[in-house]
């Protein structure tokens, strides 16, 4: 059958009439160029067998089963549908979601098709640019008049509510991280048209042909869901995320920054870079153990059960994520191919002392969380010619895995340093503003307010918009009567 993923936007619902069923037949596996931040689903595992593998189908059957995680919220979803061809011209099928039958209706377990079968399931997807630095515009709602702040929007807290870091003026010519809550009606894309944001709606659509019911695709965007493998990285431990956090502790004058790991573990967790670390090679198996950063340690394991067979089971830390022959996944001709990704976030969590949104430090202390969304493309690749498995590659980013680094183990002080030497690491403490915090009418922030009004009247035309085009954050201007560098900072230096 065809199941078929899709954004819908004032579009026509998908006609099989209008599309000869020749172009339902599988292509074979090419490159996905989607990005990460467009990324809001994945199948986590997949399987096809027949009669041979699972006894109790039965003869001439065939059942083809996906978990697919779906929306912001990474809630998982099974698909699967059966199909017994045990009468050749009149196969019966059956379809089945979360346990639930979506066909046939009632109480009978299969049916014949008396045609076309199609059925659609709707779900949210996630906000395009999440975690993604600097991808947003964002208008705070305290200010008097309207500015947009460069921000990058690192959490998705309710239906239209996000958590941004926003560059705000430092007032001596540079900017500071800032942490606000921001309503989806305050953020527009920084780049392009700067279109407002919006949320993704998609859409499940299974579609499955009378005549062909075999012939199971799965499919999103134009694309079989088969280029959508993915798992998480670091891998869940017990069913919950391994450490995927770097926690820096700043002092209240901000002159001390310290956390639990060293400069060289900070940086492979930086590029989480692939490194190696065993393999073992048998007829039946073949394995492979490698680094995907400091706290990320991947197992990839491809086994099957006989020489002769092009069934390949593909474990990925320790659990199924496909077990099928070459054809269910669109492998090219004499290869068993499989790519998948592992896809994570890179977390920087800041403890600071808390801002009253006026210049002064509070004695109270908050976290900032910088969200990195990433991912490293794999492929396992099985010459089908070769009986055995002990020729099986493993490309990581397009490197074979024998060409990798070696991990290793340093042994190193933790990080305590000053903000100057935080920034050859690349990184700058943000600020967050106290909950409770009420921007005062008087103060650095006014002053900000009064006399961009005033510049702007005396500024020649377009002038503020053309200065905006080139700086991508608002820059700093006192009021009538103070120096801009000798006015007092926004945020605390």
């Amino acid at each position: 059958f065809w199941l078929k993923c899709c954004i819908e936007v004032e579009s026509e619902a998908f006609s099989p009439q209008q599309c000869p069923y020749i172009v339902m037949r599988r292509s074979k596996t090419v490159a996905v160029s989607t990005s990460n931040a467009d990324l809001d689903f994945s199948v986590v595992e997949f399987t096809s067998h027949d009669d041979s593998v699972l006894t109790y189908l039965g003869k001439h059957c065939k059942e083809s089963k996906w978990r697919i995680s779906l929306g912001p919220d990474s809630k998982l979803m099974e698909v699967k549908i059966s199909v017994d061809k045990q009468i050749a011209s009149s196969p019966e099928v059956s379809v089945m979601c979360d346990e639930e039958q979506v066909f046939p209706e009632g109480n009978v377990r299969k049916s014949k098709l008396t045609g076309d079968f199609e059925w659609e399931k709707p779900f949210r997807g996630a906000l395009k640019g999440l975690n993604v630095k600097d991808y947003f515009l964002v208008r705070p709602a305290y200010l008097s008049h309207e500015e947009w702040f460069t921000a990058t929007l690192t959490e998705q807290k309710e239906a239209n509510l996000f958590k941004a870091i926003l560059q705000m003026p430092d007032g001596h010519g540079g900017f500071n991280g800032v942490e606000h809550d921001v309503a989806l009606e305050n953020v527009k894309e920084a780049g392009g048209k700067r279109v407002p944001a919006t949320l993704t709606h998609r859409c499940l659509k299974l579609f499955i042909p009378r005549d062909h019911p075999l012939d199971a695709v799965l499919k999103i965007d134009g694309e079989a869901m088969t280029h959508f493998f993915a798992r998480p990285t670091p891998p869940l431990l017990n069913g919950s995320p391994s450490r995927s956090t770097v926690t820096f502790k700043v002092s209240k004058d901000r002159k001390e920054i310290k956390t639990d790991v060293g400069h060289s573990v900070f940086s492979h967790f930086k590029n989480s870079e692939p490194r190696s670390v065993s393999s073992k090679a048998e007829e039946l198996n073949h394995s492979w153990i490698f680094q995907a950063g400091p706290f990320a340690e991947h197992s990839i394991v491809i086994s099957k059960q006989k020489l002769a067979s092009h069934l390949i089971k593909l474990e990925v830390d320790g659990t199924v994520l496909v077990e099928s022959g070459p054809e269910e996944i669109e492998s090219r001709d004499g290869l068993w191919e499989c790519p998948f990704r592992l896809v994570g976030e890179r977390i920087v969590e800041w403890e600071v002392y808390e801002s009253d949104g006026d210049g002064g430090t509070l004695d109270t202390t908050g976290k900032v969380i910088e969200k990195e969304t990433y991912s490293h493309e794999c492929t396992v690749r099985i010459d089908l010619s070769q009986k055995d498995l002990i020729s099986a590659k493993l490309f990581i980013n397009e490197s074979i895995f024998q060409d990798l680094p070696e991990a290793g183990t340093p042994n190193e002080a933790p990080i305590n340093i000053d903000e100057r030497g935080l920034q050859a690491l690349g990184l700058k403490v943000p600020y967050k503003i106290a909950k409770d915090a009420a921007i005062p009418a008087t103060g650095f922030m006014a002053k900000i307010n009064k006399a961009m009004k005033t510049a702007e009247q005396a500024a020649p035309t377009d002038f503020f918009g053309l200065f905006g085009s080139c700086c991508s954050a608002t820059s700093v201007v006192g009021d009538d009567h103070i120096d801009l560098k000798a006015a007092a900072p926004a945020m605390p230096q």
